[in-house]
């Protein structure tokens, strides 16, 4: 008698899992769409200062003195 629940527990787990593999094969990947370059436009990374000056005030404000290993940049998109 203690078989029965065991039996019951595994047949239960497997059609658990076939239930898991034949649910479909869709996916709900949608492939990015193209993007063409547009030759009006071209973008240029510069350094921003804004946010250095930002920055490099309030270090001097606490006495620390900043050095920047990688200065922040900023995208400039410019049209023709």
């Amino acid at each position: 008698m203690k078989l029965m629940p065991s039996i019951a527990v595994v047949t239960l787990s497997l059609l658990g899992l076939a239930a898991c593999t034949s649910a479909g094969t869709k996916s709900a990947y949608v492939a990015p769409a193209t993007v063409e370059r547009a030759s009006s436009q071209q973008v240029r990374t510069v350094q921003d200062s804004n946010y250095v000056v930002e920055v490099e005030s309030i270090a001097r404000q606490r006495g620390v003195q900043v050095h920047w290993i990688n200065p922040p940049t900023k995208r400039i998109y410019a049209t023709r």
